[in-house]
C-alpha cells in the first residue's frame, strides 16, 4: 500500500516502512509528478524483470549497463489520459541481438506494471472516515 499526504509544505509518498519520496505537482522540479512516477513505476518494473532474467541466466553485469527510459504520452482529447508509453532499453554492447531480443520479449510478458496497462484494470474510490 502506498500513502500521499501532505506534511510540512510537501506531499510526501510514503509505505509501511515511511517515508519514500517526494512528491510534486510539476515535471522536473524536487520530487517526483504523476507522470514521472508513473514511467518510473513501468521503467522498474521491467528493470527488475531484467535482473532477474540475469541473474537466473547467470549474466553479470556492471550497475551502468542496463537504462532503461520510459516517455508517457498524453492524448489530445478527452478524457486526460496516457494514450502510449515508449521504453528505450539499453543492454550491454556484448550481449548477442538473439539474447537481447529474449531479454526484451519476456520482460514484456512477465512485467505486472506493463501487462497492467495493456489490460487495463478496474479503479474502486471510495470515502473513509479518518
Amino acid at each position: 500500500m502506498t500513502v500521499i499526504k501532505k506534511e510540512q509544505g510537501k506531499v510526501g509518498i510514503y509505505n509501511n516502512a515511511g517515508f519514500q519520496v517526494e512528491g510534486s505537482f510539476s515535471a522536473n522540479l524536487d520530487g517526483l509528478n504523476p507522470k514521472e512516477l508513473f514511467e518510473a513505476s513501468l521503467g522498474l518494473c521491467i528493470t527488475i524483470v531484467l535482473n532477474r532474467m540475469l541473474e537466473r541466466d547467470g549474466v553479470e553485469v556492471q550497475d551502468d549497463d542496463i537504462s532503461i527510459e520510459v516517455n508517457a504520452i498524453k492524448a489530445s482529447d478527452s478524457p486526460s489520459r496516457f494514450e502510449q508509453c515508449n521504453v528505450n532499453i539499453s543492454l550491454p554492447q556484448h550481449f548477442s541481438q538473439e539474447y537481447k531480443n529474449k531479454l526484451v520479449v519476456s520482460a514484456e510478458r512477465a512485467c505486472t506494471i506493463g501487462n497492467t496497462l495493456r489490460r487495463g484494470l478496474q479503479i474502486q474510490t471510495e470515502i473513509v472516515e479518518k
